[in-house]
């Protein structure tokens, strides 16, 4: 039977198919009114979940040592989510919005989407919280099928309640409230490692604002058809989720946290193959109008490299959070003083931002943001100490070479038709599949944890028979 992580995996790709439809679908059928609508309503919801990350941010960490703790979790999930729905109620009045509907679906989705279960499936049940992801993705088609049929607001935010209903449904339970003073305090003795948080997305935001500053418009357009590309590595977003929970609870830290990132780089290596090796299909398939646009191809080229080394970031990330052994992080403990540390890089990294990206437009944009992985991943490094090191030697640096090897290496491909979005899928196949193989192949031979890994997921899919008798 599949393990969690195999079957993880094919809930990203599920999940990606899906988004790519359901996005599509909405975008296309919901009048221009109701799209602005929707844009202020998920910057509510934003601010709304970003007050209660300073309660969810410590479930997994409290459930990992402390299960018996869930119903006093619940309990607080239930007050935090009416003062977080009251956040998001003011920012709604105060933009006009005076629709009783989606005030009472606002707050159906905070509590839905804040619930504890999540947390407790990521470290004690990780198979159905894979399993989970089919049949909430699943609800996401149905809706987008819905929303097909009858084009509303409240069908988009039914979709997303609906969504969220199986996870709350695998773990219900009594509210315990005379504990919730209890995790309050550790709620409130976390609560600076939750702003530094919220600091470094607001250093996100002026990264942005770095880029519109220096190209406009146009610059801002590439960053998104960037991000989208991004968004093909989303199977190995939903196995971070499972290894932090992993890393909460195993002794070797180290091996887990080997063996999960060997997955999750090789996603990104094979994303990142694709872009470099041709460039103009991501384009093909996302913004066709621009296939012949040089710096836009010269740009997705490059971000290849940012996406690998972003892959290093994403995944020590993780491991920096999921080896800390204090339930509560403070300002002295490693992931903070990661945190302080991109807080004070960030003046170097807007400046560069808004020079490169002035002066080379997509493409400077596209290598400092691989420069800031980099400085990130290093000092991460740094903090974890000598006994991470394999880290670096068994997986970064493989990649590295996996990747320059993939540059230097010539790939036959064969023509592929731009007709439409099924055409433009359905005829790259045989490209994607020599490219990823390719890729595989050089990371398999480079990398031990990645040979490991492959040898474990193949004895998932085809269980060894027991030949002794």
């Amino acid at each position: 039977m599949p393990g969690a992580r195999l079957l993880a995996v094919g809930g990203g790709v599920f999940t990606l198919l899906v988004s790519l439809i359901y996005t599509l679908t909405v975008t296309r059928r919901l009048s221009t009114q109701d799209l602005a609508l929707v844009t202020v309503i998920n910057a509510a919801l934003g601010v709304a979940f970003a007050f209660m990350g300073y309660v969810t941010t410590w479930y997994p960490r409290v459930l990992a040592q402390e299960p018996h703790r869930y119903n006093e979790l619940v309990a607080t999930e239930l007050l935090t989510s009416t003062v977080a729905w009251g956040i998001y109620a003011a920012y709604l009045a105060t933009t006009g919005v005076q629709d009783p509907a989606l005030y009472l679906l606002g707050y159906l989705i905070i509590l839905l989407n804040s619930w504890p279960a999540g947390a407790y499936l990521s470290i004690y049940r990780q198979r159905l919280s894979a399993t989970l992801t089919y049949v909430s993705q699943t609800l996401k088609l149905a809706g987008a099928y819905m929303i097909r049929s009858n084009p509303t607001i409240y069908l988009v935010l039914l979709v997303n309640i609906l969504m969220a209903i199986p996870t709350f449904l695998s773990k219900v339970a009594k509210p315990n409230f005379g504990g919730v003073i209890h995790f309050l305090k550790t709620a409130l003795r976390g609560a600076p490692f939750q702003t530094l948080i919220l600091l470094n997305s607001l250093v996100n935001a002026l990264v942005i604002y770095a880029i519109q500053l220096a190209g406009g418009g146009p610059l801002l357009a590439y960053y998104y058809i960037l991000f989208q590309i991004t968004k093909s590595v989303y199977p190995s977003w939903i196995l971070t989720s499972l290894m932090y929970g992993s890393l909460l609870k195993e002794e070797d830290k180290v091996r887990r946290s080997l063996l999960d990132g060997a997955v999750i780089i090789s996603i990104h290596l094979l994303a990142a193959a694709i872009m470099l090796k041709t460039p103009q299909w991501f384009i093909a398939l996302l913004r066709p109008t621009e296939i012949n646009n040089q710096p836009l191809i010269e740009a997705v080229a490059y971000n290849s490299l940012a996406l690998v080394l972003g892959s290093y970031s994403l995944h020590i990330n993780t491991v920096i959070l999921g080896v800390e052994k204090n339930i509560v992080i403070t300002l002295k403990d490693k992931p903070a003083k990661a945190l302080i540390y991109d807080l004070a890089t960030s003046p170097l990294i807007i400046t560069l931002m808004y020079y490169t990206s002035a002066s080379l437009s997509a493409k400077g944009m596209v290598l400092t943001f691989a420069l800031w992985s980099a400085l990130s991943t290093v000092y991460r490094l740094k903090l974890l100490g000598s006994q991470y090191r394999p880290l670096a030697t068994q997986l970064y640096l493989p990649t590295l070479a996996a990747f320059l090897a993939i540059y230097l290496t010539p790939l036959p491909t064969i023509p592929y038709n731009t007709e439409n979005i099924i055409t433009t899928i359905t005829t790259y196949m045989p490209n994607a599949l020599l490219i990823g193989a390719t890729s595989y192949l050089y990371l398999y031979a480079l990398s031990p944890p990645t040979r490991t890994i492959t040898k474990i997921l193949i004895n998932k899919i085809i269980p060894q028979r027991d030949t002794t008798h």
